[in-house]
């Protein structure tokens, strides 16, 4: 405690407390403010992620699910054979593919036979 008094009479004017507090005491009151403050950020940074992760489920809220249709039967694909081995001209187109990708300047096509020649969905990969 601390007086302060006037200087002309030296009568007590007024009666000051000081707190002394050891610079342990202060180190350990900016730990616990540290604590509560970075406590208190991650809590709420917490509290918003867990609110986020629950947007998707905001809109499915009051909306009924539609009941599945029933599922229609589908129907068979009707392939249509078509008898290619006697067409000479795609023979002869598949066959200059084939040089062409071979790198043979032969016309001919010697070295490789087609064999085969099936026609494939249109939405079929190669």
């Amino acid at each position: 405690m601390e007086f302060i008094t006037s200087s002309l009479s030296y009568l007590p004017m007024a009666l000051e407390a000081t707190e002394t507090t050891s610079m342990a005491d202060k180190l350990a009151d900016a730990g616990i403010n540290t604590l509560l403050g970075m406590g208190t950020a991650f809590a709420v940074l917490i509290l918003i992620s867990l609110i986020i992760s629950l947007f998707p489920m905001i809109g499915k809220i009051g909306k009924k699910q539609p009941a599945p249709a029933p599922a229609k039967p589908a129907a068979p694909e009707v392939v249509e054979e078509e008898d290619l081995s006697d067409d000479e001209e795609l023979v002869a187109v598949i066959a200059a593919a084939i040089a062409a990708y071979e790198g043979s300047t032969s016309a001919s096509g010697d070295g490789f036979v087609v064999r085969s020649i099936r026609k494939r969905r249109s939405g079929a990969r190669a």
